[in-house]
């Protein structure tokens, strides 16, 4: 998290967009199923997607300046808190 909000305090005024992003929790494909299978079975729908992951990187990407997001949590809406 400092690295990053260095490297935005650094880098933003050349519009260029740091953000630290959290991908908390398993993300749903082929690796996950071969290594983990009894995981992913008992985990059911609190995988992550990988679309989903990919829109918020793209929302990221296409922000507009004048409102940068600079901390992201990607979790499951199921996540057991």
């Amino acid at each position: 998290r400092n690295l990053a909000q260095a490297l935005a305090k650094e880098c933003g005024p050349d519009g260029l967009h740091v953000a630290h992003v959290v991908v908390d929790g398993g993300i749903e494909g082929e690796m996950l199923e071969t290594r983990l299978p009894e995981f992913v079975r008992d985990a059911g729908d609190r995988l992550l997607d990988l679309d989903g992951i990919v829109d918020a990187y793209w929302f990221l990407h296409t922000q507009a300046p004048r409102a940068w997001t600079f901390e992201l949590d990607l979790r499951s809406k199921r996540e057991p808190w």
